[in-house]
């Protein structure tokens, strides 16, 4: 049989692939077989062109090339749902004082991708001694006749699609995935790749009239106003991978959070509020908070558009009504690019490791406890009023703690990482407890505004999982909130008592409850009050959103609009109509903050004003 060795590569190639589906739980259909296989053929026709000693060093480089991307795929899809982009690069640097939470998602199993080159090999050798004879004319018609079929099935579809006017290819896609449903694996990294190069080469900067006009009906242009009331210090704390579902739960009869299940008393609790962070985690829950935009498709804000863009964020807003502004974070002042941001949007101060106690750490950086108490010192010497943000680490995966904080009876978990979360959660529960008492005995507590909020999930939370077991997550509405839920408390100043209060919210929509608290009015925010009477519009970075009692799932694989639509408190999928309308707004929204974020647009703005 002629050129038996590339039909077996072609084979093992789009094996790895269905592979890679099982493994992630992706969608691997007969058309996305095809066009899978069609790309393979693609890239590796030209092979046939080349001696066979040749042809099977370069097949052989080939499957290994594939094997690591995928794979490499498949340990970022098990983190963030979604895949490896070429602006993730500019990430690499922040990732080595991470590390050991990555090397949770590897699997012995995931060693199977790299199983096929022993067999190759194997074959390559059993067959070496094997002649046939090959013409450079059959060369030629194998090599094009394979080339042309594969960029055909390749193509028709998109030219389809393109007709069609599908918004991921004629318009700007929000989820990575649902081009990697319509390009395949090969097709997607090589779009990618393209656009990195472009983005490099070409200044698209410049905002349109169209696009100011696009920005403007999403967020009308309503001038900033400041009341004339007194305004109150405000201390805001980042928990890390905090989850509601650790609220008022018990483990073997201990209290995971006891003082923040008693701060239900003072302060406001807010029990169906999201994150929406994505692929920058907890630097995407800081910039979603402090400005009110959405995440990126790809890499974080952070470390891709730090240090010259104009956000209008929450921290500049309160400086130019007065307030001095700190940030405090106990680790390296430069980590994910937090001296330049911060200074950016608006922070007068920044305290870092060198401005914490050289104390016993806990994970990364410094133990919250004495992050915590030692910020609330130095919010003391800011000028009043001040803002004081404040991102707590103790509870940061892989969610090791030192053998003299456990506290907890944790017989009967399985999990290591399990253990590890409850018992770092029960620690920062105590270290916020801490704060709270440090704030009354300094007479800080009472009349401040004072905020506490999860930045994500645990990364712990899929179906099957021991958690999800534990918590009784079995149907698509339970996986959602254990995964989505993120647990916040307001304490507004001069409050004498708490409460449940149940509007929907997420991470944008903290800086305009801030602000509507204490009297400031902004004009460039996407998020919304959780204090007014409105019902806020919860979306996630893929398209998928809150709406009052609704939950929509888009799905990726087709063209955009399509999904599903559910009941929050039933589970149950209900006619799509009744999420229609807000469709099209979620997406809306989305492009609109990739555009004020990717074109500087309030910068822009603002000059031709």
């Amino acid at each position: 049989m002629k050129f038996l060795e590339y039909w077996i590569y072609l084979i093992l190639s789009i094996s790895k692939i269905f592979l890679f589906s099982l493994y992630a739980g992706t969608h691997f259909s007969f058309s996305f077989f095809v066009l899978n296989l069609a790309s393979i053929v693609v890239l590796s026709s030209w092979t046939l062109l080349l001696n066979r000693k040749k042809r099977n060093w370069i097949l052989l480089m080939l499957l290994f090339l594939h094997s690591t991307l995928l794979v490499s795929d498949l340990w970022y899809y098990r983190y963030f749902s979604d895949l490896l982009s070429i602006v993730l690069l500019s990430d690499i640097t922040q990732m080595s004082d991470v590390g050991g939470g990555f090397l949770t998602l590897i699997e012995a199993k995931d060693f199977l991708f790299f199983a096929d080159l022993l067999f190759f090999s194997l074959f390559l050798f059993a067959i070496r001694k094997k002649e046939y004879v090959v013409t450079k004319k059959t060369k030629q018609i194998y090599a094009g006749t394979g080339f042309v079929l594969g960029l055909a099935l390749v193509v028709i579809p998109l030219v389809i699609s393109y007709s069609n006017e599908e918004e991921w290819l004629v318009g700007e896609p929000i989820s990575n995935m649902r081009e990697y449903y319509q390009l395949g694996f090969w097709g997607y990294h090589g779009l990618d790749f393209a656009q990195g190069i472009g983005s490099l080469l070409f200044d698209e900067s410049t905002l349109t009239k169209e696009e100011e006009q696009r920005i403007r009906k999403v967020v009308p242009d309503t001038p900033s106003t400041v009341s004339d009331s007194e305004k109150p210090n405000i201390i805001v704390v980042q928990l890390e991978s905090f989850q509601t579902s650790v609220i008022d739960h018990q483990v073997n009869g201990q209290e995971l959070t006891p003082h923040l299940n008693a701060l239900k008393k003072e302060a406001l609790f807010f029990p169906s509020f999201y994150h929406q962070t994505h692929e920058g985690r907890t630097s995407d829950a800081e910039f979603i908070t402090l400005t009110s935009l959405y995440s990126l498709k790809s890499g974080s804000v952070y470390t891709r558009y730090a240090a010259e863009n104009e956000f209008d964020a929450l921290p500049e807003l309160l400086r130019n009504a007065g307030y001095d502004t700190a940030a405090m974070h106990a680790f390296k002042k430069d980590f994910w690019n937090r001296d330049a941001v911060y200074k950016n949007i608006g922070f007068n101060h920044f305290f870092s490791r060198p401005d914490f106690p050289d104390e016993q750490d806990i994970g990364m950086a410094v133990n919250d406890e004495d992050f915590l108490t030692t910020s609330v010192e130095l919010a003391e010497q800011l000028k009043e009023p001040y803002f004081a943000f404040m991102v707590a680490l103790s509870s940061h995966t892989p969610y090791t703690i030192p053998d003299n904080f456990e506290e907890l009876d944790l017989t009967g978990y399985e999990d290591p990482l399990l253990k590890g979360y409850y018992e770092t959660i029960h620690y920062v529960d105590g270290a916020v407890g801490t704060i709270i008492e440090q704030l009354k005995q300094k007479e800080m507590w009472d009349d401040s505004l004072i905020v506490f909020y999860g930045d994500h999930d645990s990364g712990l939370t899929q179906e099957d999982s021991e958690m999800a077991q534990e918590m009784g997550a079995e149907t698509k509405m339970e996986l959602f909130e254990l995964d989505r839920q993120v647990p916040l408390f307001i304490k507004p100043p001069h409050s004498e008592e708490g409460g449940t209060v149940a509007s929907v919210g997420g991470q944008i929509d903290i800086a305009p409850t801030i602000l509507d608290i204490v009297g400031i009015t902004p004009s460039h925010m996407l998020g919304e009050s959780l204090l007014d009477e409105e019902n806020n519009l919860t979306v996630f970075r893929d398209g998928t959103f809150r709406y009052e009692e609704l939950y929509f799932e888009p799905d990726l694989t087709s063209p955009a609009g399509n999904g599903s639509c559910y009941e929050i408190d039933s589970g149950q999928e209900v006619a799509i109509e009744r999420c229609s309308e807000f469709i099209e707004t979620a997406t809306e929204e989305l492009h609109v903050s990739d555009l004020i974020i990717r074109k500087n647009a309030w910068q822009q703005i603002k000059t031709s004003e």
